[in-house]
Parts: structure tokens; C-alpha cells; sequence
């Protein structure tokens, strides 16, 4: 299954590239797209065997897993060309869904259900009328575990990419050059939000002060010990808060937001 998961990927985007090859833009775009698949794949592949409820699954449980993982963003693809030639807008998680459940080798539910929510507040799975209608408990808890790797295994490949790769942070910012005497400041939506214990709304971040808030409170929806193990293995959790210690130049708002964060890092207890 994983192997035609990698075929189905390279095919997906590369019709995409085919389709899109005059816009420069989108064609970079797609191809930073195809890169990330690789780079969640590659964060999953260090959480799957790690985790307890796993250990005892056969090989062929484990691909499956995997290549939920592997094709979480399989939609961007169609997302971009919708973008790039029409100029349209849709949901890639639900998209990938639909287009994964009619092909019979993906159309497990443990695989598109995750895929559909990988994107969403988590609240969006229990809601779903598929995840509610599943009668089995044990199906339903593998359903919600896997969307938990997934969405640890998507969250952790951008933190290191935030952490690592300056060339690509304007697409975290959406600008190329961020100066803190006119970035840094913290909005008030963002202010009234720093005493919860969750994701940050991203529609409630102004600057990029705000966004890089946005992105450490990412570390909130986390699940997996073993994500926040990753992160930590390769550094990526001291270099994100230096980058938010540089960006954000509201102490007031600075140095109790990340007291409380790395208290929380300190004594949240994860999933193994």
C-alpha cells in the first residue's frame, strides 16, 4: 500500500506541475507542497514506531498508517490548480477525503476520515456524522489516533521548517523581510487569547508577533510525547522560542506568554 501511496502522490503532483508549468508562483508552490508530503512523512515515520497502541499492529496495519500520513495533503494539488487557473477555493482535507474514499485502496475509513479533519480543530472529527455513526469504539479510537499522528506529523515538519529554513519563512509571515519595530507588537484578539491553553485562531493574528504566538500555541494541539521528543531532538523548540523572543517586542505580553508555555511543556502529560 505505501509504495502505490508514493506512486499516487508523484502522479497527483505531477499532473498538477503539468497543469500549472506557466504561473513560476504556483509551480514553486506546488513543488514546496510534494517536499512537505515528504518532510510529514518523515516525522511520522519517527512517532509511528514509538507509539504504544502500534507496537502490536502487523506490517500491513503500520502502511496504512503510514500512508495516511504520506497523503494527507494529496488535495493540495487539486487546492492549487483551483487557485492557479480559476482562481477558486476549496478545502483540501475534504477534498482528499472524497478523492481517497473512491479509490479502493485508500478508501479505508481510518484513512480518509483523519485526512478530511488533519486541518480543522479537532472538534470538527466529532462532530462528523461518519465518525459518530461508526458503531465500533475500538474503530472510532483508531480513527482518532491516527488523526492525531497525522496532525503531530504535519505540526512538527512546519515547526522545523519555521526553526531551520529562513529562506522559507515568508510563507509563515507572508512577507520576505520581518522587522520587529514595525512587526513585533501583539494585537488585541491575540492578547485576550494568551491565558488559554489552545491554538491560537489564526484569523485573530494581525502581525507576524502575532503569528509567531500562533505558532508556538501550536504546541498546545500536540498529542504525541513523541512529536514533542522530535522537536526537541533536532532543537526545534529553544530556536522558535528565540525567533518569537526577537519578533515580539511587547514584553508585557512577551515573558508571561512564554512562561506559561514552557510550563505547560514542562508538565503536560502526552500519549505514548
Amino acid at each position: 500500500m505505501l509504495e502505490d501511496a508514493y506512486k499516487l502522490l508523484k502522479e497527483t503532483s505531477d499532473e498538477c506541475l503539468r497543469k500549472i508549468a506557466h504561473d513560476k508562483f504556483f509551480v514553486g508552490y506546488a513543488q514546496e507542497k510534494r517536499r512537505h508530503s515528504f518532510q510529514v512523512m518523515g516525522a511520522g515515520n519517527y512517532i509511528i514506531p514509538r507509539v504504544e497502541w502500534l507496537k502490536n499492529k502487523d506490517s500491513s496495519y503500520i502502511e496504512m498508517v503510514k500512508s495516511a500520513v504520506l497523503l494527507h495533503d494529496i488535495c493540495r494539488f487539486a487546492e492549487i490548480e483551483q487557485k492557479c487557473l480559476y482562481k477558486r477555493r476549496i478545502d483540501h482535507g475534504v477534498a482528499g477525503a472524497e478523492f481517497l474514499r473512491n479509490i479502493s485502496e485508500f478508501s479505508d475509513i481510518r484513512i480518509w476520515l483523519p485526512i478530511k479533519h488533519h486541518g480543522h480543530v479537532i472538534e470538527a472529527l466529532y462532530d462528523d456524522e461518519a465518525y459518530k455513526n461508526i458503531g465500533n469504539a475500538d474503530l472510532r479510537q483508531e480513527v482518532e489516533r491516527i488523526c492525531f499522528i497525522i496532525r503531530d506529523a504535519d505540526k512538527i515538519a512546519n515547526l522545523r521548517m519555521l526553526a531551520y529554513e529562513k529562506n522559507m519563512r515568508y510563507l509563515f509571515f507572508g512577507k520576505k523581510t520581518v522587522d520587529p519595530s514595525a512587526d513585533g507588537h501583539i494585537s488585541s484578539p491575540v492578547r485576550e487569547d494568551m491565558d488559554k491553553y489552545t491554538t491560537l485562531p489564526r484569523w485573530d493574528e494581525a502581525t507576524p508577533a502575532d503569528r509567531m504566538a500562533g505558532y508556538l500555541s501550536w504546541y498546545y494541539d500536540i498529542n504525541y510525547q513523541y512529536a514533542i521528543d522530535f522537536c526537541d531532538s533536532l532543537k526545534v523548540t529553544p530556536r522558535l522560542i528565540e525567533l518569537f523572543e526577537w519578533i515580539c517586542v511587547d514584553n508585557d505580553f512577551k515573558e508571561p506568554f512564554l512562561s506559561r508555555f514552557t510550563g505547560f511543556l514542562q508538565n503536560h502529560k502526552y500519549l505514548r
